[in-house]
């Protein structure tokens, strides 16, 4: 198993796979839910404006859309924002705002290794999120945020999100993005 990722605003095919797969992701969370996805709309629901939200992630500076791939294939991708954080503060914040490995790929460990690529390659202070009905991604994300931190994260409840906040150290001591 080799997992890697490529940014995602470099080509229109995986711009194209991305768009392709969101209605499954979408699915998936309603399914979670029960009563539809929250902050996430069900696929379908704004009309044409469904193309307008994905390419939010494609203009906006902030945004770095991923795919994630295995021995070159795709197998899901993953959206990290750098939100809004006051200018004093010397560290980069990350947000990772979206997180998808479609079901015929789970539980071999490509989540996990796309997640650790993530972490090392946006060095700074990150916060992760999932929603508090959601418990497979709440097992998931502890089990992975506490093998990267080596325990040393903190977590809060709040609004119906369950959220991990920790810090991510550049590899080597060289900060990448």
């Amino acid at each position: 198993m080799t997992v890697s990722l490529r940014d995602a605003k470099g080509a229109l095919e995986d711009r194209r796979w991305i768009q392709g797969v969101y209605p499954e992701y979408l699915e998936e969370l309603a399914q979670v839910s029960q009563i539809g996805t929250g902050v996430f709309p069900v696929y379908g629901e704004h009309g044409q404006r469904d193309s307008e939200l994905l390419a939010r992630w494609f203009r906006d500076e902030r945004s770095h859309p991923l795919l994630i791939l295995e021995t070159g294939r795709p197998v899901g991708f993953a959206l990290v924002s750098r939100p809004l954080v006051p200018k004093q503060t010397k560290a980069p914040h990350y947000r990772l705002a979206e997180f998808f490995i479609r079901r015929t790929f789970r539980r071999r460990g490509l989540g996990r290794a796309a997640a650790l690529l993530i972490f090392s390659r946006f060095a700074g202070q990150w916060e992760v999120g999932e929603s508090a009905t959601n418990v497979e991604a709440i097992a998931f994300w502890r089990r992975v945020i506490v093998s990267f931190t080596k325990g040393r994260y903190t977590e809060r409840t709040a609004d119906g999100e369950v959220r991990q906040f920790f810090a991510s150290e550049p590899p080597g001591g060289v900060e990448r993005k």
